[in-house]
């Protein structure tokens, strides 16, 4: 017992902290012999707070509300950017559909110009060939006719297709009585119903021997009113043709055209002859190639052949 006390007197004793530190801890030790006041205290520290203090605690919420201050104001600016590159990206769009439109409206504008001033430009080029062609007619009417037997045209016969005969007896007595009209009737002018050469088939060919050389540049084709006829039709009258001038001495045929008699249209019409380069002949051919569908004869009531003479023949 007297041991134990000895020791306890010789532990030194924890100095008494003040309110609010507390001693400390283990581990430390005060220095040997430092029994004043500051070593005393050097082995006290304030204790620890929970908790944000009186002083600190306004700071802190005004700090907190800045945050959020410039959080909002950075939020604020992005929504603003946002807000402005949509605007920007609708203006772009804009303007891109409205680029688009103008093209697609200036396209159709400039097809449609086009389309139009192509059509005028064929109207006008069809009006003047039109215009040229009746010029040409004209100016070919105006020449002499050199297929006419009052002045010595003929028909060279070895080059002719067959006159039609009738094939029953009565229209074989009617011959007869009225003998069927010769091929040289063709260079007679007369334009009443029957007065005529009826060539025999839908297809053959007339030679007409020209009074002198010339340099044919139309034809003209004349059949009888169809309205005049008891039938009113104009099946026999010649439908596709073509011309040809002809050097007897050589047997050379030159085309100079292929050309439709239209009867129901106008039972007469000129055909200008494509002559070029222009040469001059004594005799031409009209080969009938089909009429407008009688199967057993095509009538032919006129053939004129227009142009201008080179050498004149004694009749």
């Amino acid at each position: 017992m007297a041991r134990r006390k000895a020791a306890t007197a010789r532990r030194p004793r924890a100095p008494k902290c003040p309110a609010g530190s507390r001693a400390v801890g283990e581990g430390q030790q005060v220095p040997a012999g430092d029994t004043s006041a500051q070593g005393q205290r050097s082995l006290c520290e304030p204790a620890e707070v929970s908790g944000p203090s009186p002083a600190s605690g306004p700071a802190s919420a005004g700090q907190q509300r800045s945050v959020w201050r410039e959080a909002a104001k950075r939020t604020a600016r992005r929504l603003a950017a946002a807000a402005s590159q949509h605007k920007m990206n609708r203006a772009r769009v804009f303007v891109a559909l409205s680029l688009v439109l103008l093209v697609a409206v200036a396209t159709q504008v400039y097809f449609t110009a086009s389309s139009w001033i192509r059509l005028k430009i064929e109207e006008d080029t069809e009006a003047q060939r039109m215009l040229s062609e009746l010029r040409a007619r004209q100016e070919c009417y105006q020449t002499p006719d050199w297929a006419r037997k009052s002045i010595g045209a003929t028909i060279d016969l070895h080059r002719t297709s067959p006159t039609y005969t009738f094939k029953c007896w009565f229209c074989w007595l009617h011959s007869l009585i009225v003998p069927v009209n010769p091929p040289d009737t063709i260079l007679q002018p007369g334009d009443s119903p029957g007065q005529c050469w009826p060539m025999e088939g839908h297809q053959g060919q007339v030679v007409i021997g020209l009074p002198a050389e010339i340099v044919p540049s139309c034809v003209i084709l004349e059949h009888v009113d169809p309205g005049l006829t008891p039938a009113a039709s104009p099946s026999s009258a010649p439908k596709e043709f073509a011309v040809f001038g002809l050097d007897v001495d050589s047997e050379e045929e030159v085309p100079l055209g292929s050309f439709t008699f239209d009867v129901q249209k106008a039972f007469l019409d000129i055909f200008l002859l494509q002559n070029h380069p222009a040469r001059a002949f004594r005799h031409i051919k009209v080969l009938v190639d089909s009429n407008w569908g009688h199967p057993e004869y095509t009538c032919i009531y006129r053939v004129q052949v227009h142009g201008k003479v080179v050498k004149k023949l004694t009749v």
